[in-house]
């Protein structure tokens, strides 16, 4: 407790300037990442990113009776698991997704993050009214601060409008961030199931690295 407080002391009390002092204390874990997220921005990266994202042109498809039907639309992405996967166009983040993990369970979350992102048990699947809950902690060691938050690592610079894709059983789902939240800890309202409207919420902990914060992404249906 006594060395977090010193350290968030020397950063002037900044968490901007604590998660850039994490990056380079992690060893540059995470460069890679920046990178990648400043050449999306380049006016010549989004031309790249949305050549490269172009989703597969509808297909018309008769049957035997002669009857025609428009097929899915299908994602412009390589989709990890065709179960379960996240696509997060403006941060390159792209990572398959564990279904049902008890996110108040270390000894369950901890292996599914190895893995990629989890759903919290108990709550709305895509496509269901109600709250999906997608999250990714970050840990205390060098080690594990690499293979945790790796995926949302860069999710706190999600903007209002911002597009998450999501393949949940084979179908596409397709999603806009509405708000972005920096909560305390202890804060769970998120983690509360309800039935009124079908949101997807993405959740880390913030500065990447620590525990000190929850960075919450709120996402609405994008029809």
């Amino acid at each position: 407790m006594r060395l977090k407080k010193r350290f968030y002391l020397f950063t002037g009390g900044s968490m901007e300037v604590a998660a850039v002092l994490l990056v380079l204390i992690g060893g540059g874990a995470f460069l890679g990442r920046e990178l990648k997220y400043v050449w999306i921005r380049t006016p010549l990266g989004r031309t790249v990113q949305r050549f490269e994202q172009l989703p597969p042109p509808q297909l018309v498809v008769e049957n035997e009776l002669g009857n025609t039907a428009i097929q899915a639309e299908q994602p412009g992405w390589k989709v990890p698991d065709d179960n379960y996967s996240l696509f997060i166009p403006e941060i390159g983040a792209i990572s398959r997704v564990i279904s049902a993990v008890d996110a108040g369970d270390a000894n369950e979350y901890l292996p599914a993050l190895q893995q990629g992102v989890a759903e919290a048990k108990g709550m709305a699947h895509p496509g269901e009214k109600g709250t999906t809950y997608l999250f990714a902690h970050s840990v205390g060691s060098r080690a594990d601060f690499a293979r945790y938050n790796a995926v949302f690592y860069l999710l706190h610079k999600l903007e209002t409008g911002d597009k998450v894709e999501v393949v949940y059983g084979g179908r596409l789902f397709k999603y806009e961030v509405e708000i972005r939240e920096i909560l305390e800890p202890k804060n769970v309202k998120y983690l509360v199931p309800q039935s009124e409207e079908e949101k997807l919420v993405l959740a880390t902990c913030y500065p990447p690295g620590t525990t000190w914060k929850r960075l919450v992404v709120v996402a609405k249906p994008a029809y």
